[in-house]
């Protein structure tokens, strides 16, 4: 569990029945608390619950305010170490007055080196300017994951060119997939950041106001890409789908105007194989008038079924 108070200000521990004192100024984090952290951050204990929820992977945004407090919830991507698939981390913020409190379950990427310059400023900015640019890092952070989604797409497109294998099929699959958490994780970030837009605490700072606005701006962008992106790995899906079942009916073709070519010299040598009396068994010739009459229906028959593209 990590916590970082404000640079000037001890953090002390409150009771359940107390109010988040207004002297509590600044920004402080929090990495998996624990209820006694939670606590001692100045947190009430009776909003433990929200705490709870950001422990959840699968939490989605929203916002939602309590008196003088809002609390909030956004999404953003993360990048599986060992398989390099892309899941969603909840990051959650407690917003009190000139306070604001930051939550995650596990450090993310993406935050982290912003925690890291915060933590180590002797004069934090205010909160609703560390709000404004988590916003704009959110924005930046999907624009970012579906760069390299795009990517492996066109990666993914080249293999599937050479060797369409199961393999390549499943890579895109799951690039689908994480498109698709992406669509409608965005559609959740873009409403709570309006939300935060119209909060009076945004509006009464002007830069924080721009900064939000353009944070906004640029997921409503994110969001049509990540549309437009999952939408072109379906279609690649579809028609990669298409051309292998093509493919099939076309070996399965071939195979069969191969067996029809061969058929007829083989229909040939087992009549005149048989242990029975045959017209002209006896006759020097027969043997090659049998070899030539099944060699020629053969090329025949092959030079047509060429012909019309058949083989």
């Amino acid at each position: 569990m990590d916590v970082f108070p404000p640079a000037d200000h001890p953090v002390t521990a409150y009771s359940e029945e107390q109010i988040i004192p207004d002297q509590v100024k600044g920004w402080q984090h929090l990495t998996a608390p624990k209820p006694a952290d939670w606590v001692q951050a100045g947190q009430l204990a009776d909003d433990w619950d929200f705490a709870q929820d950001i422990l959840d992977p699968d939490e989605r945004s929203w916002l939602r305010r309590e008196e003088n407090r809002v609390f909030l919830t956004l999404q953003f991507p993360v990048r599986g170490i060992v398989d390099d698939a892309w899941t969603l981390r909840p990051l959650g913020m407690v917003l009190h007055q000139q306070s604001l409190t930051t939550l995650l379950a596990e450090d993310l990427p993406s935050l982290s080196p912003f925690f890291e310059q915060m933590e180590h400023l002797s004069s934090p900015p205010e909160s609703i300017e560390i709000l404004a640019a988590i916003l704009k890092i959110l924005a930046q952070s999907y624009e970012d994951a579906l760069h390299q989604l795009n990517m492996a797409i066109h990666e993914n497109e080249r293999q599937l060119d050479w060797t369409q294998s199961n393999g390549d099929f499943f890579t895109l699959l799951e690039i689908s997939k994480s498109l698709t958490r992406f669509e409608v994780a965005l559609v959740g970030n873009i409403a709570t950041a309006f939300k935060i837009s119209r909060l009076a605490e945004i509006r009464d700072d002007l830069p924080a106001t721009r900064q939000v606005d353009t944070a906004l701006l640029e997921l409503q962008v994110a969001h049509e890409r990540a549309r437009v992106y999952a939408g072109t790995s379906t279609s690649m899906m579809d028609a990669y789908a298409g051309m292998v079942q093509n493919n099939i009916n076309h070996g399965l073709k071939v195979v069969t105007v191969l067996a029809m070519i061969f058929y007829v010299p083989s229909m040939l040598a087992t009549l005149y194989g048989v242990n029975t009396t045959l017209p002209f068994q006896k006759t020097h010739w027969i043997f090659w008038v049998i070899v030539c009459s099944g060699l020629g229906i053969s090329g025949g028959l092959a030079a047509l079924f060429k012909r019309k593209g058949w083989i």
